[in-house]
């Protein structure tokens, strides 16, 4: 995820949940290494507005996720404001790529919600 103080945010809104512990992970390089090191059953992958990270390199690094850690669920994050984007990721999860998506504009309390959903 890019936007750090949306990770600090959700760190700090989950700091007192039992079952939901959050790492921040900057790198969508160390991804994959990332959930291993901590074990993670879950992963929220920020679709960035601009091309670094767009729609074909998230999907593309959930693919590789899924492969390497099929038991971990994977959301991502899309900008509520692009259409290919989000028709993207509703076919993704149609097709099982990923396990849900929200959308940049969901509150804390929303996030938290689907990431315990997972």
């Amino acid at each position: 995820m890019q936007r750090a103080s949306l990770a600090q945010g959700l760190i700090t809104k989950v700091r007192n949940i039992s079952n939901i512990k959050l790492y921040y992970e900057p790198d969508y390089n160390n991804a994959n290494d990332t959930i291993n090191n901590f074990r993670a059953n879950g992963a929220l992958v920020e679709v960035s507005e601009d091309d670094k990270h767009d729609i074909n390199s998230c999907l593309t690094l959930c693919a590789t996720l899924r492969k390497a850690t099929p038991e971990c669920h994977l959301m991502l994050m899309c900008p509520e404001g692009q259409m290919e984007t989000i028709h993207r990721a509703i076919e993704a999860k149609r097709k099982g790529e990923i396990n849900d998506f929200v959308f940049y504009d969901a509150s804390l309390d929303y996030l938290v919600a689907c990431l315990q959903s997972l």
